[in-house]
């Protein structure tokens, strides 16, 4: 990102603390650069080779924090920025109405503020909670926690008594099975909540009023093996408190990142692997890196855990007619997982199934999505005017290896192999945002769907041996996620 980008990411950032009235010196969304990871609005994960700050709005990497390159905010890979900036898009019909939102620095939307709907921004408990592995069993982290439950914060409670409280039962200074503990994940967990509160005239799409829905963002990393040393992952746990509409209908969710490991972006191309439920991005293999050399890094976003969805005659046999699942009535087809890990288990549903990557898009500065409509056609694979790109005639990206353009779906852009110059390639190096979508779905009131995204970085001997091995990651961490996260007991 050029310095004007970054001036105008401060400022957009200012105005939001300047609408909220929020004193600075405490301020739960600070202007970007944030000065530190002391601030109770960001934290860097910082635990393997890929170090990613986030925020408690839930941006992802655009904000420097203490002891980043002077050049900005962002993720770092080997000491230098891969991803300027991530976050996401959601939409869908609240009693038919369409609605968009987002959090996202790049495209300087922030719809979001922190803490539950119906509360106080400014509440001194709207922060990020932070664990260690390292820190002391029962120690503050802990005990902190607790304000994290009372939000809704999950944890696992050892004596069964239905509620979180860390006390070393055994007196041995170690924390045992029969014991409350906070539900982390990893060498770090952070987590926080926040809320679509924004009103509607502060809001870039200003024709959008909140909805009413709450996201619980847990970020967690590890660095005990080769894979799990180059990813961090996010799960979104998104809530629809029902001030609008008991149930919202045809939600997408969509994970998105302006990545930049072409020196600015500038020299970055774009692509999609369909049976990884993955989104990448990879340097020009004709132009040399000036900030990594002869080989640069290739970053991937990889859908582990797909938003749950009923579907008559898909996922079930509607025996009664009545559109929705009823068990002991209708027949399931299918089971979808929700997956928290070796303590807290996972949860079976019959009848349903977990959606996979519905849309690979990506879109330019100059055409990023200014309304809600355009916010819904990113998410549902069109452009900036509403229709599916034509992959035979498409000026960004050329079909290769004699494919019949006409067979390639257009739902999934720059679904070809850059190794082997097949299918269809993204040919004009710039700086471009991916977006990877998951829908649709429904929000209904105070059910709990959870969206869990591996953001990982893979580096090789050049460009495209890069993404040989970021797949070899992304191959290997859905192998980890569907074994419920074993080694993260720690």
């Amino acid at each position: 990102m050029n310095s004007k980008s970054v001036l105008l990411i401060i400022l957009k950032n200012l105005s939001v603390l300047i609408l909220f009235n929020y004193p600075v010196a405490n301020a739960q969304m600070s202007k970007f650069p944030n000065k530190d990871t002391g601030s109770p609005d960001s934290v860097l994960i910082d635990v393997n080779r890929f170090k990613l700050p986030i925020s408690n709005i839930g941006g992802l990497a655009d904000r420097r924090i203490l002891g980043q390159p002077i050049e900005g905010g962002g993720g770092l890979y080997d000491g230098n920025i891969v991803l300027f900036s991530g976050g996401f898009y959601l939409s869908g019909l609240s009693n038919g109405f369409l609605w968009a939102n987002a959090s996202f620095g790049s495209t300087y939307i922030f719809d979001y503020v922190p803490g539950r709907v119906g509360t106080i921004p400014q509440d001194p408990k709207n922060i990020l909670y932070v664990i260690r592995a390292s820190d002391p069993p029962f120690g503050q982290s802990w005990q902190n926690w607790k304000d994290a439950v009372s939000q809704g914060a999950s944890f696992y409670d050892g004596d069964k008594d239905g509620i979180y409280n860390p006390v070393d039962l055994n007196g041995n200074g170690k924390w045992d099975p029969n014991e409350d503990r906070p539900d982390f994940l990893g060498d770090i967990t952070a987590w926080c909540v926040f809320n679509d509160g924004v009103p509607a005239a502060q809001r870039v799409y200003s024709d959008v009023n909140p909805q009413g829905i709450d996201i619980q963002q847990t970020v967690f990393a590890q660095k005990d093996s080769v894979d799990l040393n180059n990813v961090v992952f996010v799960r979104y746990r998104i809530i629809n408190r029902g001030t609008v509409a008991d149930v919202m209908d045809s939600v997408y969710f969509g994970s998105v990142y302006d990545v930049d490991i072409g020196d600015d972006g500038m020299l970055d191309l774009d692509g999609c692997d369909t049976l990884l439920n993955s989104v990448y991005t990879y340097h020009d293999k004709n132009n040399i890196s000036q900030k990594w050399g002869a080989n640069p890094p290739a970053e991937f976003a990889t859908l582990l855990q797909g938003p749950i969805s009923y579907i008559p005659g898909i996922t079930f046999t509607d025996i009664n007619g009545n559109g929705v699942y009823d068990p002991g009535v209708d027949t399931p087809l299918d089971t979808a997982f929700s997956f928290n890990g070796p303590l807290l288990g996972k949860s079976i549903y019959s009848g349903a199934k977990n959606l996979n990557m519905s849309s690979a898009n990506q879109y330019f500065k100059s055409i990023e999505p200014t309304n809600r409509f355009q916010a819904w056609d990113a998410l549902t694979g069109r452009d900036n005017i509403g229709k599916y790109i034509d992959p035979c005639n498409w000026w960004q990206g050329q079909i290769l290896g004699g494919i019949n353009c006409a067979n390639v779906n257009p739902l999934f852009l720059y679904s070809g192999d850059p190794l082997t110059q097949t299918g269809w390639i993204n040919i004009n190096p710039r700086d471009q945002r991916s977006l990877l979508s998951s829908g649709p779905f429904k929000l209904e009131k105070n059910k709990l769907v959870d969206i869990i995204i591996a953001e990982m970085v893979g580096r090789g001997s050049d460009a495209l041996n890069s993404i040989t091995v970021a797949k070899s990651y992304a191959s290997n961490i859905i192998k980890y996620y569907n074994s419920n996260f074993p080694n993260s007991i720690l």
